[in-house]
């Protein structure tokens, strides 16, 4: 089981998962860049979340995008928006449960958050990666990676220009929490932390879980 995980019902909302995030939902209350990495996931759930994103249809992301004159490379095939399905679908409800019951303990998620931005990611091995970029305003609470295979980095940054880049512990097992719009009643730009992906040396294959109010 990754992380030492113990025995358990594949991908249900148990009280060691909730805890778990709680836990994270603390830590990045204090956290000054707003990201942390927490257990998540045993072996058999990877590969389970592995074979369903198999049968994925992809598409080449755009290449580069552009907001506010700042641009930021793509470097990675996009399955957008993602089924819900299969383990997909079990692993949403499970990570939904486990944050109703982390923020009902400590108030700083926005009141009904839903999982219902989620995109798949397939970086080939010697991809560019992601350039410096900050989620968009428009998801509030939380978000949610998670890499279930490949080797590559995550990193933290303190400025556009990579500075202070710091990994993220983001191995197959482990999801990564960030904060966005509305966490902690916040709405300043820091609130998004920046981040990258680079450094892919054996591909990655990744998840990702928004929520967007107002959407379906």
């Amino acid at each position: 089981m990754a992380d030492g995980l113990p025995s358990r019902t594949l991908l249900e909302p148990d009280s060691t998962r909730a805890v778990a995030i709680r836990s994270g939902l603390r830590r990045l209350q204090q956290a000054p860049r707003g990201i942390t990495s927490l257990p998540f996931l045993s072996v058999a759930e990877i590969d389970l979340l592995i074979a369903d994103a198999k049968g994925a249809s992809y598409r080449t992301a755009t290449p580069e995008i552009e907001h506010r004159g700042r641009r930021v490379h793509q470097d990675f095939d996009v399955c957008f928006p993602a089924p819900r399905t299969g383990a997909f679908a079990a692993l949403a409800d499970c990570l939904e449960t486990c944050l109703r019951s982390a923020d009902a303990a400590t108030g700083l998620l926005p009141q009904g958050i839903k999982l219902n931005d989620f995109a798949i990611q397939r970086y080939p091995a010697g991809s560019r990666g992601i350039g410096i970029h900050r989620d968009g305003r428009r998801y509030h609470g939380i978000v949610i990676i998670i890499t279930l295979a490949g080797i590559s980095r995550l990193a933290s940054c303190s400025d556009r220009a990579g500075g202070g880049k710091r990994r993220i512990d983001d191995r197959p097992g482990r999801i990564v929490l960030l904060t966005a719009s509305g966490f902690d009643g916040r709405d300043d730009e820091n609130v998004r932390p920046l981040h990258t992906v680079d450094q892919i040396t054996d591909g990655r294959l990744s998840l990702g879980f928004r929520y967007e109010p107002g959407a379906t």
